[in-house]
């Protein structure tokens, strides 16, 4: 998977998280994966058919982009 952007939550419950979008859409399952991660042992990711989807879900981040 190629990796789109990664940054860092700025404010509210995931303050403090790496954020990463991979996009998938030539892998197995299409489409992008965005990834939360806190550190190793707590972090989630969610799978969005859509980029528009995609981009619904992160403009509800305050996010620092890299």
């Amino acid at each position: 998977m190629q990796i789109i952007r990664t940054g860092t939550v700025l404010t509210g419950e995931y303050a403090g998280w790496t954020i990463e979008i991979q996009d998938d859409r030539a892998g197995e399952t299409g489409g992008y994966y965005l990834f939360l991660v806190q550190n190793e042992s707590n972090a989630f990711d969610s799978w969005f058919e859509l980029i528009e989807q995609l981009q619904q879900q992160i403009s509800e981040l305050d996010v620092r982009w890299n």
